[in-house]
């Protein structure tokens, strides 16, 4: 029991010192980058670059020797160039080309061309120094074969793409000088990289180190046509869109792409490669990275002379590259990017042209304003208001109701003999009420306050109507085949009696045989007034009288107000909203009519523009409606209703009802249309849901079919009953769903199962579909990149963490030491930020002219010391910023592109000068040519 105790405690006691191993050990490993760090600051300022050179020409036979010092001078170099020339005073870039540097890296890479450890270094070598100074990089131009020594790199270690990396870097740095670049460039060169970019593609390392060098050589015209013959367009654009994510391939294709459009037809097989697919890529290249600056400019230079064709002002515009270059800039603000800002409005221009030049990309830059959507949601509103001052309310559906109750119609008749007894029982009853004796009300008094307007009307249809003189002696003279035989109740021509009594006129039409075998249909029909309301009702009773069945009956009530305002329209409310709503009409024609003189044709190409215009011809429709509904309900109509005869209301109940479909039709456009308006980011974010899941919706309702189909062929098989059946439950619901009628509760199970098995099904089938598509793929799984270990893997990379976190404490120590002194010669530096010119000069007139000199001259030098802390501080940034970029570059790590991002705004001159002047210098160095 005591040795679990004591083999506990003993593991409690050594953790501790396994601790303090670890920490002793990291703090040596920290202390021995650290004096790494400072011997390079020390090589730096003793100019030790030139020692090692001749170190390297005593020992150049020794290969370990020649690997090492390389590494020393690639070291100096780098952290020269993470540090820059306003710390470091000493450049080595000037010990190293002064001792013939790069004399020696070539002469190490032909004399070791296989051996690895020696080749990265010197190539490292050559890249650093260089990119430092690009000038007296002119120094490879004096070796005949030079650029054959570094592609013997490139084709002794074909196999080897870290190599072809770093080679490729070195010669992109090289021909950053244009006078290299002429000495340098030849048609097998590029006929000999293209090869390698068409192999290598699928590698985007090498892709990248390739693409370096060729955006510079392919400036020079006759190399341009080279690459283009060469096809070495499709294979740049194939890079571009499987790495548009890399800063640095975005970078090198655009500016490689851009460089051949100096040329007209390199330009049009540019834009029309893949289907002018091409123009997107670059667009999403650009769109990916618009908030890198060199990226931006090279990609909308480029865009501009494929926009510069008229055969392309299309495709430009489907890509939304306008809609791109306004976006890019409002992220470039501030005056350091004035510059930026300036070519990219120039680049606009370009844009909006081919937006004006193509009328369908016209028609869609419409863009709604504030203005426009308040003007819009006003017109709604009036249009909700109108319909809640409408006087067809609920009281007039109450009222229609009402007069059909009060007939109590039975929907079918037995024979004509029922006919005849419901016309002279409840129908006369209903129409023509009994008036008690000493009553003050007239036989035209309904129930209510409902008046009968005139007479009622019988119209009668026949199988065979001929007009003859036999028929005309039962059913009076003979119409027309429209509206047939016609007849009134009370009528007096049947017999003096009847002018009175509607039964008596029954009676007659009765015992005339007024209905019989050859009777098709009878239309009853008389008008109805109701005072409470104001309202006139239209009354129509159908007898349709079908062939070896009962007689079916209905009957319809139409309301129409002559007097919409119910009163003087001047104090009507609704009066003002129809007038807001007549002046909102006017302004949507006026609109609608700009719109189709400025797009012409275009204009009914775009769905938006034609529900505008839908709603404008259904406004139009109404107003049309309703002035014909004036002029029809005349006062001479209303004189003629007053007198004992029928007056037909057709005319006017159908206008009426016409206008309300119209209105309603337009208000249910309107309200669908008013998020169009409203432009919400939610809302825009549903609609890319949506569209993105398009695919996914129909698969999944594609798949709850497959299950309901099978459901259904099971349970046919199973049940008893017939294939039919199911059909007629679909019909039945369908049916019952376009008369408005709820389902039956058997028919609403029979829809919720199968809905219901179907979802529970679809989820049980997930594991079975999952296991199945893992076993049975239809395409081969994608094979991972071979990872591509690091150049410098043969030898030891300093950590550049160290090397800051070094250079930091030496210039605050710098910066202490420079505050200590302006407090002694004058006053503290947040004192310092508000001196200016006028405070030197304000110096007592009391004191000795050669002191008042020495006091200026003593604040003009703390001035100058204040700027230069600024400096340093904002040197300090700068270090922090460019961690990543320069740890990349220092450690030659080619997994790890650096961030161009986080250096644009460090330089003196915007990437739009440097691009202007490097174009300028290159289009002369091609004159020369």
């Amino acid at each position: 029991m005591l040795r679990p105790n004591k083999r506990a405690k003993a593991t409690e006691d050594s953790t501790p010192l396994v601790q303090e191993a670890a920490d002793e050990e990291a703090s040596s490993s920290h202390y021995e980058l650290e004096e790494v760090e400072l011997q390079l600051v020390h090589v730096l300022k003793s100019n030790g670059v030139a020692e090692i050179c001749k170190t390297i020409k005593a020992e150049i036979d020794t290969s370990w020797a020649v690997q090492t010092a390389f590494k020393t001078l690639a070291s100096v170099g780098h952290f020269y160039f993470s540090c820059g020339d306003q710390v470091l005073a000493v450049s080595p870039a000037d010990g190293f080309y002064d001792s013939d540097g790069l004399l020696l890296a070539l002469f190490a890479l032909k004399k070791f061309p296989h051996h690895r450890d020696v080749l990265f270094p010197a190539l490292d070598t050559i890249s650093i120094y260089a990119k430092l100074d690009v000038e007296r990089a002119l120094t490879f131009c004096a070796v005949d074969d030079a650029i054959d020594i570094l592609m013997n790199c490139v084709r002794n270690h074909y196999d080897k793409p870290e190599i072809i990396c770093i080679t490729q870097e070195a010669l992109g740095s090289l021909v950053l000088n244009d006078d290299i670049r002429l000495h340098i460039v030849s048609s097998a060169l590029i006929k000999e990289l293209t090869e390698l970019l068409r192999r290598f593609k699928s590698h985007i390392e090498v892709s990248r180190a390739l693409l370096y060098p060729l955006s510079h050589l392919v400036v020079l015209k006759n190399m341009a046509s080279e690459f283009v013959q060469l096809n070495g367009i499709p294979d740049t654009l194939s890079i571009l869109k499987s790495y548009k994510d890399d800063q640095q391939v975005a970078w090198y294709a655009l500016a490689l792409l851009n460089a051949l459009t100096t040329d007209v037809y390199h330009t049009t097989i540019i834009a029309s490669l893949s289907e002018q697919r091409s123009v997107h890529t670059i667009a999403r290249a650009i769109a990916k990275h618009v908030d890198i600056e060199e990226i931006t400019l090279e990609g909308f230079q480029l865009l501009e002379s494929i926009a510069s064709l008229p055969d392309f002002f299309q495709v430009i515009n489907q890509n939304h590259i306008l809609e791109l270059a306004y976006h890019a800039l409002s992220l470039y603000k501030g005056a350091q990017y004035t510059h930026t800002r300036l070519e990219i409005k120039k680049r606009v221009l370009t844009f909006q042209t081919c937006a004006i030049q193509d009328g369908r990309a016209y028609a869609l830059q419409e863009r709604r304003t504030k203005g426009d959507c308040v003007l819009y949601t006003c017109f709604l509103l009036l249009t909700a208001i109108a319909a809640a001052l409408s006087p067809y309310n609920q009281h007039t559906s109450n009222e229609t109701k009402t007069l059909i109750h009060a007939l109590h119609l039975p929907k079918t008749f037995r024979d004509t003999g029922a006919v005849w007894s419901y016309l002279n029982g409840p129908f006369s009853h209903a129409v023509f009420p009994t008036v008690p004796t000493g009553s003050m009300a007239t036989p035209n008094m309904l129930g209510g306050s409902n008046i009968l307007l005139g007479s009622v009307q019988l119209v009668q249809t026949r199988l065979n109507p001929s007009g003859i003189a036999a028929e005309q002696a039962a059913f009076g003279p003979w119409d027309s085949a429209e509206r047939g035989y016609v007849t009134l109740l009370p009528n007096s021509t049947l017999a003096p009696a009847c002018s009175s009594n509607v039964s008596c006129a029954l009676l007659n039409l009765q015992s005339d045989g007024w209905l019989d075998n050859l009777t098709s249909s009878v239309k009853v029909q008389w008008n109805v007034y109701n005072a409470a309301l104001d309202v006139h009702v239209a009354m129509e009773m159908f007898l349709n009288f079908p062939v070896g069945g009962f007689i079916q009956a209905a009957v319809d009530a139409t309301p129409a107000y002559f007097n919409i305002y119910q009163g003087l329209f001047l104090i009507s409310l609704l009066f003002y909203v129809d007038v807001a709503m007549l002046c909102f009409t006017i302004y949507s024609v006026w609109l609608a009519v700009g719109k189709l003189q400025r797009y012409r044709q275009y204009y009914f190409h775009i769905a938006a523009h034609l529900v505008d215009f839908s709603m404008v011809v259904l406004w139009l429709s109404v107003w049309c409606t309703r002035v014909q509904f004036l002029v029809t309900a005349s006062f001479s109509l209303i004189t003629q209703l007053a007198g004992p005869s029928y007056v037909s209301l057709r005319d006017v109940t159908l206008l009426a009802q016409q206008e309300r479909v119209l209105f309603a039709f337009v208000s249910l456009i309107m309200w669908f249309n008013w998020p169009r308006y409203l432009s919400l980011h939610n809302l825009r974010y549903l609609l890319c849901v949506l569209e993105a899941t398009n695919g996914y919706i129909v698969a999944y309702i594609a798949l709850v079919l497959v299950v309901l189909v099978g459901v259904a062929h099971c349970l046919t098989l199973a049940v008893s009953e017939s294939p039919s059946s199911w059909i007629d439950w679909v019909v039945y619901g369908l049916n019952a769903m376009c008369r408005g009628t709820l389902l039956s509760s058997s028919t609403y199970f029979f829809f919720v199962f199968n809905l219901a098995l179907s979802l529970v099904v679809v989820y049980l089938l997930v594991p079975l579909l999952r296991m199945g598509f893992a076993l049975c793929p239809r395409e081969p799984p994608r094979r991972m990149l071979k990872p591509v270990s690091s150049p410098r893997k043969g030898h030891r990379r300093a950590n550049m963490k160290a090397a800051f976190r070094t250079a930091k404490t030496v210039l605050k120590r710098m910066l202490e030491e420079r505050q200590q002194t302006v407090r002694k010669l004058s006053f503290s530096p947040w004192e310092m930020s508000e001196a200016n010119d006028a405070a030197i000069t304000a110096v007592d007139r009391g004191i000795p002219s050669m002191l008042q000199e020495l006091h200026r001259g003593i604040a003009r030098l703390a001035m100058l010391d204040h700027d230069l802390d600024d400096v340093t501080s904002n040197l300090l940034k700068r270090l922090q910023q460019l961690h990543l970029l320069l740890r990349g570059n220092f450690s030659r790590s080619i997994k790890t592109p650096p961030t161009l991002g986080s250096t644009k705004a460090e330089f003196n001159t915007s990437y739009a000068q440097r691009r202007i002047y490097s174009t300028t210098a290159s289009d002369d160095n091609t004159t020369d040519l």
